[in-house]
């Protein structure tokens, strides 16, 4: 059975969605998640940049803002390669000690700028935890590719039919595996 169950869909499929409430159901049967989550800001209505989350502390950073002036660019936005790092290095640190399960909520271009994101992933993905991670739906190529081409995952892919299925297949799969 897979260990790294990985959740993939176009932008605005829900990915996040899926992944938090897959979260949610492993806390209400007793399971600690650690890892990170990626939330959206917004102003206005309008989406402007992301977080990074540690799980289990609520410390946040700006992962990516329109506003920032330094940083390699992805989009509209600019990447805070300082504070994934810095975020990462601690929640996963965290995750490994204390957590039952990882969570990774998005390997994506933005995130794959920092060094320690890409090693601490990694980590996570060879490790004996169960990880349920969001990944980028179109990357192919670098450190993406190489996370949807292991071995030891299985993708999920949310659309309009899988969306509300999916949280309650990854809760079962992550639970059968430990």
């Amino acid at each position: 059975m897979s260990t790294n169950l990985l959740v993939t869909g176009p932008p605005r499929s829900d990915k996040t969605t899926v992944v938090r409430r897959a979260e949610d159901r492993l806390a209400s049967r007793g399971y600690q998640a650690g890892g990170i989550f990626c939330p959206q800001l917004r102003s206005d209505g309008e989406r402007v940049g992301f977080e990074i989350v540690d799980l289990t502390t609520g410390e946040a950073r700006t992962l990516a803002h329109v506003d920032r002036e330094e940083g390699p660019t992805v989009g509209e936005y600019r990447v805070n390669v300082e504070g994934i790092g810095s975020i990462c290095a601690a929640a996963f640190v965290r995750a490994f000690d204390d957590a039952d399960v990882l969570i990774v909520d998005e390997i994506a271009p933005m995130e794959v700028y920092s060094d320690e994101f890409v090693r601490q992933v990694r980590r996570g993905l060879d490790s004996d935890h169960p990880l349920v991670a969001a990944v980028h739906h179109r990357s192919r190529e670098g450190f993406i590719g190489e996370v949807k081409a292991r071995d030891d995952a299985e993708m999920f892919e949310v659309t309009d039919s899988t969306r509300d299925d999916l949280p309650g297949q990854l809760t079962e799969r992550v639970i059968g595996g430990l």
